[in-house]
């Protein structure tokens, strides 16, 4: 019992890690249609990281994901910034493009999850309690 209690908080702990953090050394789990699931339910951008053979996966994913996210209407225009600066991303061919675009897909979503997780937004009410 006490092996299972260690067990599966690393388990999870180390799923988030790499849900949070993609880098080289860990496409291999972040690539999925779970994790895009999660980022699209959660409002995350997705920077063009994975690698071809599993990209198709990871966006399906990330566009069921986005269908049960929450959706204030306050965060529609961000909504709509991430998904074109994703596909203006995916195009691009110079890395100061991507580099650039990279800014502008950080700064929509952090105004969409902020909208979406706000207590003073649509989201929760709009009663400025938490």
């Amino acid at each position: 019992m006490t092996k299972l209690t260690w067990t599966i908080p690393f388990v999870f702990l180390s799923g988030c890690a790499a849900f949070t953090d993609p880098d080289p050394t860990n496409l291999s789990t972040y690539c999925t249609s779970q994790t895009g699931f999660r980022a699209g339910y959660l409002s995350k951008a997705y920077y063009g990281v994975c690698p071809k053979e599993t990209e198709g996966a990871f966006l399906a994913g990330l566009q069921r994901g986005r269908g049960y996210r929450p959706s204030p209407p306050q965060a529609l225009p961000y909504y709509e910034r991430i998904e074109q600066t994703e596909k203006q991303l995916m195009a691009a061919t110079s890395e100061g493009d991507r580099e650039r675009l990279k800014v502008q897909l950080r700064d929509a979503e952090w105004w969409a999850i902020h909208i979406d997780n706000c207590s003073c937004s649509y989201a929760t009410g709009g009663s400025g309690r938490n």
